[in-house]
């Protein structure tokens, strides 16, 4: 794409990205090495300024104290996940950052505004999630892991970058209710890199999220916790994207590899 965006992106799995923004590198949801989905650990991060947190699920965290014990990042996260993600990881306060709706902190490589977000719907009240959830092995074995999983069930923040130059990146994991259209749509993303979709019906309102918030790039996300179908969606989604957004661009990312935008 001639670089026409300035932007590098690098999957690394589930949600974890490495993104390049100019001087500054920013990693998501640190969840590598404990992914079946991937041969990749933490070690293949390249670099890491800041950390963006969606939310607190185990699978989006477990790399988090490996990744600062080598390159001490600063933590942007909810607000209520702040205080109980501090004292897991019993790191420097001053690095980490409580995210507001709508805050946005200016770093002059990228600008990064927390957006708000809801968990997609798991289907289950509240108590029974909490309940499966702790049953995983990962909050059995580290009670700081275990403790963040309520939050995590009830805050989220899609994250918008602007570099510079004006190209707007927006990571974004929630179901396409109508809210989140009309937030995600005021912000004018170029690239959206958003969850992919779990079956046909899901594709279709995917794409149509993606084309009403205007975006021109898109690239899925989760799609290394593999479902029957996961391929045939995804191609679905594709198809749908470009129908619905025929100058737009679909990248299938891989694991480990740059995409330079």
């Amino acid at each position: 794409m001639n670089n026409q965006y300035g932007v590098s992106i690098k999957w690394l799995a589930v949600t974890s990205f490495e993104i390049r923004c100019n001087n500054l590198t920013v990693v998501t949801d640190p969840y590598i090495t404990e992914c079946t989905g991937t041969d990749l650990t933490w070690e293949d991060v390249e670099n890491c300024d800041i950390i963006c947190l969606s939310h607190s699920h185990y699978d989006h965290i477990t790399d988090i104290p490996r990744l600062i014990n080598k390159f001490n990042p600063r933590i942007l996260c909810g607000d209520q996940t702040a205080l109980p993600l501090a004292r897991w990881l019993n790191y420097t306060p001053t690095l980490i950052y409580p995210m507001y709706p709508d805050n946005e902190l200016d770093f002059d490589d990228v600008k990064i505004r927390a957006l708000y977000g809801r968990h997609t719907n798991l289907g289950k009240g509240f108590n029974d999630l909490c309940d499966k959830i702790h049953e995983h092995k990962l909050c059995v074995n580290d009670q700081g892991i275990a403790s963040l999983q309520p939050i995590g069930s009830l805050e989220y923040r899609n994250f918008l970058f602007t570099l510079p130059n004006g190209t707007r990146v927006l990571l974004w994991g929630n179901d396409p209710t109508v809210d989140q259209v009309n937030i995600c749509k005021a912000v004018k993303p170029d690239i959206a890199i958003i969850q992919r979709p779990t079956g046909p019906v899901g594709a279709e309102k995917m794409a149509e999220f993606a084309a009403r918030i205007g975006c021109k790039v898109l690239i899925p996300h989760h799609h290394d916790f593999s479902r029957a179908g996961d391929s045939i969606y995804l191609e679905k989604f594709k198809d749908e994207f470009l129908r619905l957004v025929p100058d737009g661009v679909f990248i299938s990312p891989k694991h480990g590899e740059w995409i330079d935008l």
